[in-house]
C-alpha cells in the first residue's frame, strides 16, 4: 500500500506514528504539508523508523514524487488538513495531485465535512470518514468511521487497520451520525480536562495546595478508569457499589443530582452536535 497524507499537522504526526509501529504493510509514505518547519519535524521524527521498515519517506509542499505511485500497490489519501481549508487544498492542487485525488481510496479526517463536499471536491466515490479524538497522540485514541455505498468491504477493513494503529475503531451506519460522534469523542477529551480542572479547583477550595489536588484529581480519574475497564461492570453498577447509604459519596451525588448534572453534559453534546452539523453546512 501507498500511503498519501494531505496535511502533516497533530492528527497526521499521531497517525504516521502509530502506523510505523504497528507494522501495518506501507511501501511507499507521502506528507504533503505547506510549511517547511513542519516538513522538517516529521522528517527528523519519522526517518529513521522509515528506513528501519524499509518505507520509501517522501515530503513536499504541494505535490507527491513521480516514484509513489506503484501500478501494483493501491493508493489512500489521508485528507488530514483543517476543515475550513480541506476544500482550498483540494480544488486548488496541483494537476498530478487532483487526478491522484480523483482515483485513490480517500480517508478524511477533518470534522464536519461530509463525503459528499469531498465528492464535489475530489470528483471520487471511493470515501471513508473518520473522527478520532486527541488521545490518539499516545495511541489510546477511539476512532469513529463511515463509509458511503461506493466503499468495498475490503477497504472499510483497510481504513480499520489504518485507523486501529493509533486505538480503538467503532463503525457508524448513518453519516449524520457523526456529528455525535464528534460531539462524544471527538471533543470528548475536553470534558474530562474540564472534569479534572473542576476537581482541582474544589479541592483547593477546600484546603488543598494545587499540586496536593491536582494529583488526587488526576490519579482518581486514571484509577477509576482502570477499575471500569478491568471489572466488567458498567459505570452505573460501579458507581452504586461505592456509594455508601447516606455517605459522603451520597451526598456529593446528591448534589450533581439536584444541579441537573446528566442533563447539563446532554446540553453540552447537543451544542457540539449541532455544530459539528452547522460546520457540515459549511463545507459544501
Amino acid at each position: 500500500m501507498n500511503l498519501c497524507f494531505l496535511g502533516g499537522g497533530n492528527m497526521a504526526t499521531a497517525l504516521i506514528g502509530g502506523l510505523l509501529e504497528s507494522g501495518t504493510a506501507i511501501g511507499r509514505l507521502h506528507v504533503i504539508e505547506p510549511e517547511l518547519s513542519a516538513r522538517d519535524g516529521l522528517l527528523k521524527k519519522f526517518q529513521q523508523a522509515a528506513q528501519h521498515r524499509k518505507i520509501e519517506l517522501t515530503l513536499d509542499s504541494q505535490d507527491y514524487p513521480k516514484s509513489f505511485l506503484d501500478d501494483s500497490a493501491e493508493t489512500w489519501v489521508v485528507l488530514a488538513v483543517k476543515p475550513q481549508q480541506m476544500q482550498q487544498a483540494c480544488v486548488s492542487a496541483p494537476e498530478s495531485l487532483k487526478q491522484l485525488l480523483s482515483k485513490a481510496r480517500l480517508l478524511s479526517v477533518a470534522a464536519g465535512v461530509s463525503t459528499e463536499a469531498i465528492k464535489n471536491w475530489c470528483k471520487n466515490t471511493q470515501i471513508i470518514r473518520a473522527m478520532p479524538n486527541t488521545p490518539a497522540l499516545v495511541n489510546r485514541g477511539v476512532t469513529g468511521l463511515f463509509a458511503n455505498s461506493s466503499v468495498s468491504a475490503a477497504d472499510r477493513a483497510q481504513a480499520e487497520q489504518l485507523m486501529a494503529a493509533v486505538g480503538k475503531t467503532v463503525w457508524i451506519q448513518e453519516e449524520h451520525l457523526m456529528d455525535a460522534v464528534t460531539a462524544l469523542s471527538g471533543s470528548g477529551p475536553a470534558y474530562v480536562f474540564r472534569f479534572i480542572e473542576a476537581l482541582t479547583s474544589a479541592g483547593e477550595h477546600l484546603g488543598l495546595s494545587k499540586s496536593q489536588s491536582s494529583a488526587l484529581a488526576l490519579e482518581t480519574m486514571k484509577g477509576a478508569i482502570a477499575l471500569l475497564e478491568s471489572s466488567g461492570d458498567d459505570p452505573a453498577a460501579l458507581r452504586e457499589k461505592v456509594t455508601s447509604k447516606g455517605g459522603t459519596t451520597a451526598a456529593a451525588l446528591a448534589q450533581l443530582n439536584q444541579d441537573q448534572f446528566m442533563e447539563i453534559i446532554k446540553a453540552a453534546l447537543i451544542a457540539a452536535r449541532d455544530r459539528g452539523a452547522e460546520m457540515g453546512k459549511e463545507f459544501r
